[in-house]
């Protein structure tokens, strides 16, 4: 039974079903995101602002990772609507990652800071209505599908937020070792990713055969449970 289970886990592991059809993210996110950071830098350099106007509370590039979610966000929610039922749960899912983000890069208001800011409460009550409906949403998925589920979850296809997770981690050190160019910059690039992500998706909707191979299977007993929902009512 044990030898069974593992080797059912080890099939699983070594030989995905489903990989993720955008090889090229991880070539794209960091030319890009390096590269934005570079025109920014030196442009802003070139006409004599310092590393507060760069780096700082409310700097360019923290404005900029501001307008690289909101975009990211945007372009999901329009992937999702136009999604089959496994590329739609994709889409959602990286869309409330984008909110959760977005709202983390909004410092909460203080008595000398009442623009661009947000209540405090705000920071615990967006991530949890965002983490709640993520579970939701996979478990209406796993109801649906579980073996789709399965497959999207797997290293092979789920790397794209993997890459992500390590770069925002990455970021993260740069903070505690006070370097703060570098954490904004990195950050700067991870949530370049997380628009790549969304806006290939958003691209791939309109080629059908791209999500076919999970969307299929999933699609058919949503389909299925759709139609024994209404034999119910």
């Amino acid at each position: 039974m044990l030898k069974d289970i593992l080797k059912n886990l080890q099939d699983f592991l070594l030989h995905p079903r489903q990989t993720w059809p955008y090889p090229r993210l991880v070539l794209d996110t960091i030319v890009s995101g390096l590269t934005l950071c570079m025109i920014v830098i030196l442009t802003l350099r070139l006409f004599g602002f310092g590393d507060d106007t760069l780096f700082g509370e409310n700097g360019m590039l923290e404005t900029l990772q501001l307008v690289a979610l909101g975009a990211a966000t945007v372009v999901a929610i329009l992937a999702a609507v136009r999604l089959r039922p496994a590329g739609r749960f994709v889409a959602t899912t990286t869309a409330l990652i984008c909110l959760v983000f977005f709202l983390r890069e909004i410092p909460s208001c203080k008595p000398d800071l009442a623009l661009a800011c947000v209540p405090r409460e705000a920071h615990r009550i967006v991530p949890t209505a965002c983490g709640l409906l993520l579970l939701l949403q996979a478990f209406l998925m796993f109801r649906t599908s579980p073996i789709a589920l399965l497959r999207m979850m797997h290293p092979a296809f789920s790397w794209p937020l993997i890459f992500v997770g390590s770069l925002l981690f990455c970021g993260q050190l740069f903070e505690r070792l006070h370097y703060q160019a570098f954490e904004e910059m990195i950050e700067l690039t991870a949530y370049v990713g997380l628009f790549l992500i969304n806006a290939w998706m958003f691209k791939s909707s309109y080629r059908v055969n791209i999500w076919h191979g999970i969307s299929e299977m999933a699609g058919a007993l949503l389909q299925r449970l759709q139609t024994s929902n209404n034999h119910r009512r």
